[in-house]
């Protein structure tokens, strides 16, 4: 199961996050680079949160020995349920 486990590496995707947004020209300095590191600081940080969520829930023993498919339907509807909460 691990091998099929997706992992992303999160400060190489805030960057790219970061070359892909266009800023406001400003001649606030100061305004444009808290803007910045804003984004690179959420794009990081909701990567950390879906690695660790990854980590979580596909990992059989975390699971006690219960794979996804193998939980009934109420017991996977809570699972879902902890997931969307943001």
């Amino acid at each position: 199961m691990s091998e099929n486990r997706t992992t992303i590496d999160a400060e190489k995707f805030a960057f790219h996050v970061l070359n892909t947004i266009h800023f406001r020209e400003s001649s606030d300095y100061e305004r444009q680079l808290k803007d910045r590191l804003t984004v690179f600081l959420m794009a990081k940080y909701l990567i950390d949160d879906f690695n660790d969520l990854e980590n979580q829930n596909f990992n059989i023993h975390e699971n006690n020995d219960q794979t996804l498919s193998k939980l009934g339907f109420d017991s996977l509807l809570k699972r879902i349920e902890s997931l969307n909460k943001y």
